[in-house]
């Protein structure tokens, strides 16, 4: 029998328990974060028509592995079992050791990774920039004139490719009127309790107006940076990043499923933080950033006889 989330009971329909405003904490995350699409608007990322990769298994049992976190001594299996995780996977060598599956969660399951997104795009920059459809010299304006009005002025893509831009933009997760307060509603995330802040990611970063310092001159983490090199990723590729995403990396590598991003009242992919996959296709997408990291070579292009039929 399929066991009853305490979040979402089938039995009592109407009657969600989990506000918009807080589904991304604790306890609601326990549920949510499997099921992102059940709460937000999202777009696919198809893993395209070829079979997987394969990821081959050499499992070991890893349990007992001791290390110490803030002082505290844990055992790997310990720690998986106060940590309120939900999978666990370990790849060694290009092979599997270790995977678990944790409070429902399974091979199949979707689940919201926040800022891995980051790399995933990262990682389609870097493959068209190796393909000359993006210069990272080159300024942001180049691409996307529309900044020029903005504190973006100035500043080029290789500098939000580093996060080194000198734009202000207040990161604090906690604060009501952070500029990270008005991304998470400007994304779709949480309701728009304040009438003046933006409904979409695109009007967000064209109200950056302010410099905290010369651009290059210092790195500061804004997740926004991600969004305005995903929005010169599309303009200059003329392609919708998730369909991109497809395109370059998942459809190439061999993904097992589908993968999604959350999207804003416009459309827009969630570059920053909106990335859903299963635990293996994380897995196949670390595997291929490590040989693309160690040869030089981005293309995600897998060998014919690296892949198998199910």
């Amino acid at each position: 029998m399929t066991s009853i989330s305490p979040f979402r009971d089938p039995t009592a329909p109407g009657n969600s328990l989990i506000p918009m405003q807080d589904w991304d904490r604790a306890p609601w995350n326990r549920w949510t974060f499997q099921h992102v699409r059940d709460l937000l608007p999202t777009t696919q990322v198809w893993r395209g028509s070829g079979p997987a990769s394969l990821l081959p298994s050499d499992l070991r049992d890893i349990d007992a592995i001791p290390f110490v976190a803030e002082g505290q001594a844990y055992t790997v299996g310990s720690f998986l079992e106060t940590s309120y995780a939900d999978g666990f996977l370990v790849l060694h060598g290009g092979k599997i050791v270790a995977e678990r599956y944790l409070n429902g969660m399974t091979r199949h399951t979707q689940h919201l990774s926040q800022s891995v997104a980051k790399s995933v795009v990262g990682t389609v920059a870097g493959i068209l920039i190796g393909r000359g459809v993006v210069d990272p010299a080159a300024s942001l304006t180049h691409y996307l004139p529309e900044l020029e009005a903005t504190a973006y002025r100035g500043a080029s893509v290789q500098h939000v490719l580093d996060m080194t831009s000198g734009v202000v933009f207040d990161e604090t997760y906690t604060a009501l009127d952070s500029h990270m307060a008005q991304l998470d509603v400007a994304s779709g995330w949480k309701n728009r309790w304040n009438p003046s802040w933006h409904s979409n990611i695109w009007d967000l970063i064209l109200s950056l107006k302010d410099l905290e310092c010369p651009h290059g001159t210092s790195f500061r983490y804004r997740s926004i940076e991600t969004d305005v090199l995903s929005f010169v990723l599309q303009r200059a590729a003329a392609t919708p990043l998730a369909e991109l995403v497809s395109r370059e990396l998942w459809a190439p590598m061999g993904a097992e499923e589908d993968a999604y991003f959350t999207v804003d009242a416009a459309g827009y992919a969630l570059g920053n933080g909106g990335v859903n996959a299963t635990l293996r296709d994380y897995a196949r997408f670390a595997q291929r950033r490590v040989q693309c990291d160690s040869s030089g070579l981005c293309s995600f292009r897998p060998a014919a006889s690296s892949r198998r039929r199910d």
